[in-house]
């Protein structure tokens, strides 16, 4: 299995904090990052075979928004997850690769594939999923394969312009920007998925975060392995020094760049905030890390107390047998007017304050790629109060390609209906609405 798989992926390295407030399209000063911004790029064609409900699918595609409308469990998410995966080589709906292949497959293989039109150049990306060991359903007879794969055969398979290539390779190819009924959840979920937000975003345009955060997940499995080891008495207590220096190492990669990420947010969030709340909020996003830190926050001050806390819990790890401080255990609060919304926030509150995190996140994206992500709306506008729906419409209604689901046109504001390429899901297949 791919070290990527799980990972959102990388294309640009930053060079320096965000210098001002970066509102959509306007012109950022980056530190040789580009001045300019709103490059066209858009998915310009997409195929899929035995991706999860869809046989075959085959669809012409230019800039705009195209609009895919259904019922429930129809492939309306599906076609969003084969986009997000052809971008950063990883579902953000499946654990496993193994999910999206169709379980009816003769061959137990899903073919992904697609034209991007870019501003300096076109790119076909490709890429073909295996499953050697599909489920088994009750009561029904599987399929038979009819191509025998080597027991080492790697589960995913990529190619751009036709060359065989790594995962790797794929992620930053085309960009994205993903804004599920799960994101409006950002501020109540789970500190695990509060990482992800910023997890997102930096691999896909930092190749050293990338590696960095692929890196310290291996050590802390390593570790995690030792611990138990160790307390088994079959390894050396001395052997976890080593690895508690590439855990700091990775770490401050992590941190850092999370912090800066952060406070490149928080540019952008204060505002967002108050013109979804009529001016009456003010959004503020901390990083919350899991040892000890000074209110200054120094950095190199601060992986001190990392080392020397990680010592310290040495004997509650080794009776856990897991590793209990580093970035895997961060998260972040969000202070509206200095109040904690995951603790005192009514839910209108904490759908605002994700709103305005996953907008903010969007500028960021722009001003350090200078390039406009594919932006994949799943069914959100459902779940806004009229306010929020205005305020994304008018993000939506400027972007370059937006992919919108939704379950009941109703729902959606009449400016969308009437400059959207609207399409119909039934079944696992899509076609051109007559409305």
């Amino acid at each position: 299995m791919d070290d990527f798989v799980g990972v959102w992926g990388q294309v640009l390295r930053l060079s320096s904090p965000w210098r001002r407030s970066a509102l959509a399209y306007e012109v950022y000063d980056w530190e040789g990052c580009p001045d300019y911004l709103g490059f066209r790029m858009y998915l310009s064609f997409l195929a899929l075979n035995e991706f999860r409900n869809y046989g075959h699918l085959e669809l012409s595609l230019g800039p705009g928004l195209f609009l895919f409308y259904g019922e429930n469990a129809q492939g309306k998410t599906n076609l969003l997850e084969a986009v997000g995966m052809l971008a950063t080589g990883s579902s953000f709906h499946a654990s496993s690769d193994r999910e999206v292949v169709n379980w009816s497959a003769p061959d137990h293989i899903a073919h992904l594939k697609a034209s991007v039109k870019r501003r300096e150049d076109d790119v076909e990306l490709e890429m073909v999923i295996f499953d050697p060991a599909p489920p088994v359903q009750e009561g029904v007879q599987p399929p038979l394969s009819t191509v025998a794969l080597p027991a080492n055969t790697p589960r995913k398979r990529v190619k751009i312009n036709a060359i065989p290539k790594k995962v790797i390779d794929l992620i930053g190819q085309m960009k994205v920007v993903l804004f599920a009924p799960a994101d409006l959840h950002l501020v109540d979920g789970s500190p695990e998925e509060r990482r992800r937000f910023l997890d997102r975003s930096l691999c896909q345009i930092q190749p050293r975060y990338c590696q960095a955060l692929v890196q310290y997940r291996k050590v802390i499995t390593q570790r995690s392995a030792l611990l138990k080891r160790i307390r088994d008495n079959q390894e050396d207590p001395r052997l976890l020094d080593y690895l508690d220096e590439k855990l700091t190492a990775l770490a401050n990669v992590i941190i850092f760049e999370r912090q800066r990420m952060l406070a490149a947010l928080n540019e952008q969030t204060s505002g967002l905030q108050e013109t979804l709340s009529g001016g009456r909020e003010h959004l503020q996003i901390v990083y919350r890390p899991s040892f000890k830190v000074d209110a200054a926050w120094n950095m190199a001050e601060s992986l001190q107390h990392y080392r020397t806390q990680l010592r310290e819990v040495r004997k509650r790890e080794l009776v856990q047998g897991v590793c209990l401080l580093g970035p895997h255990r961060d998260d972040l609060e969000f202070l509206v007017n200095g109040i904690n919304m995951l603790t005192y926030g009514s839910r209108g509150q904490q759908r605002t304050t994700a709103l305005s995190a996953k907008l903010a996140e969007l500028a960021y994206m722009r001003a350090c790629t200078g390039d406009e992500p594919v932006l994949l709306l799943d069914d959100v506008f459902s779940e806004l109060d009229m306010p929020r729906r205005r305020h994304l419409l008018g993000e939506v209604m400027r972007h370059e390609q937006v992919f919108l689901t939704a379950t009941d046109l109703s729902s959606l504001p009449g400016e969308i209906l009437g400059q959207a390429h609207i399409y119909e899901v039934v079944g696992g297949e899509v076609r051109k609405a007559g409305l």
